[in-house]
Parts: structure tokens; sequence; C-alpha cells
């Protein structure tokens, strides 16, 4: 990344866009200026006090459908967790660019208002419509949800888009790739409520509601579901298994067939966590 990019993203590290309450507004100034410095327009889009949308069309030439950039400028919580350095310092230390949201997403945020920023310099084939949204941590009902149904006309003629997922360099065989984002696994939530009779904490209570909590969320940590490989997990692993020579090719071929994946996956080093939850469906408690 440029020297440019860095400072506009420990910019907007610096500010605190915890949500809930998000407050993206004060990021969203910073960069409204920064696009108006390249001589880019840029609309708020309010949905309500504070929760602002910032969204930015830097014409082409026609020739290409418009492609959508779109990002996020708020971060979650880090309340009640141990940072090497501050989260909102963004200090840069061993190289790394450290603080909540260098990786989710203000980083990435900060490259897509430099592309922007090349685009209306150099020119692009089709427009670039640059959304940067607010609430995407907690549901998007203030942010991507709400532009959506308030303003569809901002995404006129958009057939293409480049958002959060995707890009982040996997390293094996000595080879470097770089995953490009083409579907999503979805969430079903579900919530279990144990009931158990009332007492006392001096007087134990086995076999209560928190002894049953205890052995749902066992069972719930053991649970291995069966391997299912979807058409974009079977793409990315035969790609990066044709870039890779032997033993890797013969791991990859291993992992792409559902008799031997189990066995194969701890042979991956440090991709073993991405690809297993790849190639599975998975279960786990996120919240009691």
């Amino acid at each position: 990344m440029g020297s440019s990019v860095v400072e506009l993203a420990r910019e907007l590290i610096r500010l605190d866009t915890t949500n809930p309450p998000g407050q993206e507004h004060i990021a969203a100034g910073v960069i409204e200026r920064v696009l108006g410095e390249a001589g880019i327009k840029s609309t708020r889009y309010e949905s309500t006090p504070g929760r602002t949308n910032l969204v930015a069309r830097v014409k082409g030439k026609g020739e290409a459908p418009p492609l959508l950039l779109q990002g996020h400028i708020d971060v979650v919580t880090t309340v009640g967790q141990a940072w090497t350095h501050p989260p909102f310092a963004a200090e840069i230390a061993g190289g790394y660019l450290w603080g909540r949201g260098a990786l989710d997403m203000k980083g990435g945020v900060a490259m897509m208002v430099d592309a922007a920023i090349r685009a209306a310099r150099d020119g692009s084939p089709g427009d670039l419509v640059l959304a940067l949204l607010a609430d995407e941590e907690a549901g998007g009902v203030f942010g991507a949800s709400w532009l959506v149904d308030k303003h569809p006309e901002l995404f006129t003629g958009v057939k293409h888009a480049i958002g959060e997922g995707g890009g982040e360099a996997q390293h094996l065989g000595g080879r470097r790739f770089y995953p490009v984002m083409v579907s999503e696994k979805r969430g079903c939530q579900m919530v279990v409520r144990l009931r158990g009779p009332g007492g006392h904490g001096s007087i134990p209570m086995h076999g209560g509601a928190m002894a049953r909590l205890a052995d749902v969320l066992a069972r719930l940590d053991s649970s291995r579901l069966p391997v299912h490989i979807t058409p974009p997990v079977r793409l990315e692993l035969e790609g990066m298994r044709d870039a890779l020579d032997e033993p890797l090719r013969s791991l990859m071929e291993g992992l792409l067939d559902p008799v031997r994946t189990d066995e194969t996956l701890p042979q991956l080093g440090a991709l073993k966590g991405h690809l297993d939850a790849a190639l599975h469906n998975t279960v786990n408690a996120t919240m009691v």
C-alpha cells in the first residue's frame, strides 16, 4: 500500500466507530474530505442520526458495466480484550499496522478510496460506485439493507461488486494464492432455552438448567458434520492443486475426495482451519 493509503487507514482507525453505537458519521466525514480533495463528490445517506452511509460515483468511459466497491466503516467492540497495542492508536510496529479495523475493514476501505481516486484520475472502462456503509457488524439494518431499500437508484446498472471477502493471501508450497470470493456460506441461528427449578447457591441443584446447558455445549463442541464440497470450494481447490508440485498436489487431491478429506486436513498446516470450515457445514455456540 502507498503511504497515503496507510495514513488514511491510520486516521480512520483512530476514530472509534464501535458498533453499537456506530457513529459512522465521523469516519464518513474524513473520507468525504479525502475524496473532495481529489475532486470526487460524495453524498451522505443517514438512516438515523449518526449512522452515515457514504456513496460516490466516479464516471467511466461507458465501455463496461459499473463496478461496485463496498466496504463498511463500523467496527466491533474492544471491551474486555487484551491488546498488544492500543486498539485506536493505529501504531505501526514490526512492519504491521495495529488497531481495531486494520483488517476489518478500515484498511480495506482506505484501499477502496485510493482505487476510486485512481479511477477518477486515470479513467476506467465503466463507472465505479464506492459505497462505504454503516452497521455491517450488527446486521446492516442502518447500512446496506436500508440503503438498498431506500435508494436502489444508486446501484443502477451494477453487475459486479468487490467487497470485504476474499483477497487474503494463502501460502502453500512456496506459492501465494489470492482467493476470489464468489459465494458465501449462510448462517442458521438457533436459540436454545433451558428451564429448571429455582434454588439457592448454597444447595446444589444437580441436573438443573445450568448442568443441562453444559451438556448441550459439550455436545455442540464435539459435533462434526459430514464433508460437503460445494462447487465454488471445489474450483478453488482444483486451482490450487494445478499450481502445486508433489507431494502437495496429491494432498489437494485428498481434500477433494470426501472419503479422505478429514484425514488429509491435518497435513495442511496453517490452512487447516480455513479449509476445514470451507469443506463442512459447521455448528458452534457463539453466545451464552
